[in-house]
């Protein structure tokens, strides 16, 4: 057993540690088949020297991937698919009739496929376009739009004839410039113009039942492209099973259930793999209404009853930890939960849309918290959510649950209303309240869960503070007066009347409890101080009215910070960014590594133009002296005239034209106001009147939100970063007003990019709180980022989240010994791996393991490479 362990904890390792390296790792080329290729004018099928069934298309490959947007990394196996899934995704207009209208896409794409033909019309027959001189370059010219202007010669140039044909030319990659420079000097040109093989899924009469060949019947019928490229997704097994019953003409229907909820269909030894194993296969021939050892009958009855409903629970059933899994197959469960998630209407359906709809089922299934007694947790109890759901609701979902709340007695009758809530697309209803909650209960004791007052209280305000949830899923070791006295204090600030006081309020009492975050994540607030180091934080805001007050506060909270992470020393900007920086470090690497962001942070301050952190203090104590008598100094005043040094930027348009062009907020009262202030003016003209000091010091409070708003910003900057070190009014013009939207609620929520790309708005900022900035920060920089054959959704979403994990995680508690034992994981999995391709009993072992981690069409990659011992391709099969 012990070995078992090693190597099962070898592989967990593996699968870890790949998340770290697996960017390295370069894409290998197209592997060089030895294909028969003929020379065609149109798309014609062939077979490699393996046998494999291939489309030839005319032209380099190359070309028809940039035409079709294909990552030039894909391999031939994939160009058929990913042309499917395009054709579906952005080949037609999404509407309501039959009739289908092509995109520009599409239209360019078809053009291109003529432009091809005609192409390798004019090649000779050994696939290649060659042109001795101007006498025979004209047919050329014609085909690519194009005609010679003057005669041959070095000043023969090209012009564009033909619009259209001249764009695919130049977008599809000819070498018009090699074409142009051999006209010029009477040399040869010979381009290489052959058709080229790519693989097709299963035969070409399978997927044309008329005289297209396959790619027009691709092109031409996007539901046809769908089922394609759900199939190019299945097991291999499952897919034959289909392709020989119901026969791939009769999935059409049922395409898009196989694209969104096909992945984990898997049919081994006859029989369809199902959620539960075993132990649930019983409850899921009922539930289907066919045995799951008829592989055929089951498939067919899963996609298509209750128009795809069913295949979305079996496929989110899935994704479950085990535990929840073999919750939810319990006979007595799975049917009954089912039930609720169909409900008495079966529209929409879940496969109606772009992209999958039940994104709120993956999640309930998969957060759900059972108990040690197998009930479901209610967070609070069950009382406590009878009254949420009666609260005024406008969803009819939420409203007819909450009729039969009464009768609620056991959890299962709660979790029934969640699974039927989990169709219903809300930001703040039930469902949503639910799953946060029980993260923050899922990290607690039992002892220690959230009291039933404190579920109360949160749900009330789920709406307006949701975001602000965050911070106690984190720490886990706050407790339920933590919670209550930040609710506390946010409704006291949310009460101040002026406006001006308000905004400023928001920004410093998030400020401080980002730094307080900072510190706490680091290890430099001890998890026994965390309650009551955020509790004195809070506590001086309760009480705000005037800027005045609202600066002794913000002053009063960031001492209690600083304090907490073991100070001792006077508050000024340099300690701070190197506490910030992290812990202090003995070895001189790690002082090195933290001498170098600490820098980082320095530069991000200065870039910003702040005000020193030092100086703000300092000016502060300096007319809190001189409201008790103290003569000004003349180094108060010359701190004082560094308020002035910061200056808007000349306005590029007019009044008229901000308002004519401008989206959004036009002013920013906030910076504007820093400009207008002339504290140098009231220390010389009223020395000896404490309410005109009291009001100096109100002053300060903008700049103070600024600086310490900068220094979370500063933290955050994501690696690259260029908006942050650029635009030196980004945290000044961080908008914390509330008068983006009529409900203000965007105040505590995460943050929103708002005026990219609006010049007269004065240009990106972000609106909202400072929660989850590091996340927020790195979508603003992604764009500065330019991605390598890569689409811009996925990227949009992919890179936010690799620069996050750069910046928010912070190892410095991770040891020399430590890296060595990732390090000899990793070596000791991949060894296993190798040991399996020789080994039937250790490969067997490897598989079951890998399968719970993997789809199963590659997990019988992974199997089929290990059986012919390439080992290379295992390894790049179990990278994330």
């Amino acid at each position: 057993m012990k070995n078992v362990f090693l190597i099962m904890t070898s592989l967990a390792a593996v699968m870890v540690c790949s998340i770290v390296v697996s960017c390295t790792i370069a894409w290998a080329g197209p592997p060089q088949n030895s294909r028969k290729q003929e020379v065609s004018a149109g798309l014609i099928t062939q077979m490699d020297t393996s046998g494999t069934m291939v489309v030839a298309l005319p032209g380099p490959l190359q070309s028809f991937q940039r035409i079709a947007a294909i990552s030039g990394k894909a391999t031939p196996e994939e160009i058929l698919a990913f042309l499917a899934r395009n054709v579906v995704v952005s080949g037609y207009h999404q509407s309501q009739s039959s009739n289908r209208q092509p995109t520009v896409f599409l239209k360019l794409l078809d053009a291109y496929l003529d432009l091809a033909r005609e192409l390798q019309a004019v090649a000779d027959t050994s696939g290649h376009i060659r042109v001795t001189g101007c006498n025979d370059v004209e047919p050329l010219l014609r085909i690519l739009g194009y005609r010679l202007q003057g005669s041959c010669g070095p000043d023969a140039a090209l012009e564009t004839a033909d619009p259209q044909r001249a764009f695919l030319t130049v977008d599809s990659g000819f070498p018009l410039v090699d074409l142009e420079e051999a006209l010029q000097r009477g040399t040869p040109f010979d381009y290489p113009f052959g058709s080229s093989s790519v693989p097709v899924l299963f035969s070409p009469k399978d997927w044309t039942w008329t005289d297209n060949n396959v790619v027009d019947a691709l092109l031409e019928d996007p539901q046809l492209a769908r089922l394609y490229w759900a199939m190019s997704r299945l097991d291999e097994n499952t897919a034959m099973v289909l392709r020989e019953s119901p026969g791939l003409r009769e999935l059409i229907p049922v395409a898009p259930v196989l694209d969104f909820y096909g992945g984990h269909l898997a049919v081994r030894s006859g029989k369809v793999l199902v959620p539960g194993g075993a132990r649930g296969e019983a409850a899921w021939r009922d539930l289907v209404g066919a045995n799951p050892a008829s592989p055929t009958q089951f498939l067919r009855q899963l996609l298509t009853k209750d128009e795809g409903w069913l295949a979305a629970y079996f496929d989110a059933l899935w994704y479950v930890p085990r535990q929840q899994q073999e919750y939810f197959t319990d006979p007595s469960r799975l049917k009954r939960y089912y039930e609720a998630l169909r409900g008495k209407d079966l529209d929409p359906s879940p496969s109606r849309s772009v992209f999958r709809p039940t994104a709120n089922l993956y999640l309930l299934t998969s957060r759900l918290l059972i108990n040690p007694d197998g009930k479901p947790h209610i967070p609070g109890n069950l009382e406590v959510w009878k009254e949420i759901f009666r609260r005024k609701s406008n969803n009819r979902a939420v409203r007819d649950w909450a009729k039969r709340s009464g009768n609620w007695r056991q959890p299962e009758q709660f979790l029934e209303a969640m699974m039927s809530l989990a169709r219903v697309p809300s930001a703040d209803g039930p469902l949503q309240v639910y799953l946060q909650l029980i993260e923050i209960d899922r990290h607690r004791a039992p002892e220690r869960r959230l009291r039933p007052a404190t579920v109360r209280e949160m749900a009330d305000r789920y709406s307006r503070y949701r975001d602000q949830y965050l911070i106690f899923t984190e720490f886990n070791e706050l407790d339920d007066d933590s919670v209550t006295r930040f609710l506390a204090t946010a409704d006291a600030i949310d009460r101040i009347g002026n406006d001006r006081v308000r905004a400023n309020a928001l920004g410093l009492f998030q400020a401080n409890l980002g730094l307080w975050q900072i510190l706490a994540r680091q290890g430099q607030i001890h998890r026994a101080n965390w309650n009551l180091s955020l509790q004195r934080a809070m506590q001086p805001f309760g009480t705000i009215k005037t800027l005045a007050q609202l600066h002794d506060a913000s002053r009063a909270s960031l001492e209690v910070v600083w304090e907490a992470a073991g100070a001792t020393t006077p508050i000024t900007q340099d300690a701070m960014i190197s506490m910030l920086a992290g812990p202090a470090q003995s070895d001189p690497e790690a002082q090195e590594i933290h001498q170098k962001i600490a820098d980082r942070i320095r530069a991000t301050m200065e870039s910003q133009r702040l005000v020193s952190l030092s100086t703000l203090i300092q000016l502060g104590d300096g007319l809190t002296e001189m409201a008790q008598g103290k003569a000004a100094s003349d180094s108060l005043l010359r701190m004082a005239g560094a308020l002035e040094e910061f200056e808007m930027p000349l306005p590029m348009f007019s009044n008229r034209e901000r308002s004519e062009w401008a989206s959004g907020l036009q002013h920013n009262p906030h910076s504007s106001l820093q400009t207008r202030t002339d504290l140098s003016k009231v220390i010389s003209s009223s020395p000896n009147s404490p309410d005109a000091l009291v009001e100096a010091r109100g002053m300060l409070t903008p700049f103070l939100r600024d600086t310490l708003v900068g220094l979370n910003y500063a933290y955050y900057e994501p690696p690259g970063a260029e908006m942050v070190r650029n635009n030196p009014l980004l945290v000044r013009s961080h908008n914390f007003s509330g008068q983006m939207t009529m409900e203000g609620n965007e105040v505590w929520q995460t943050p929103r990019v708002f005026g990219r790309g609006w010049t007269a708005s004065g240009g990106a900022h972000l609106a909202g709180s400072i929660s989850d900035l590091p996340y927020v920060l790195a979508q603003v920089e992604q764009d500065f980022i330019i991605p390598e054959n890569v689409q811009a959704l996925i990227w949009a979403d992919l890179v936010p989240t690799i620069l996050t994990s750069a910046i928010l995680p912070r190892w410095w508690d991770v040891t020399e010994a430590e890296m060595q034992a990732v390090a000899l994981y990793q070596q000791l999995g991949e060894e296993v791996l190798t040991a399996s391709t020789t080994n039937e009993e250790l490969r067997q072992m490897v598989l079951e393991y890998l399968s719970k981690y993997m789809l199963p069409r590659r997990e019988r990659e992974v199997e089929r490479n290990l059986r012919v011992g390439s080992i290379e391709d295992v390894l790049a099969e179990v990278m994330p």
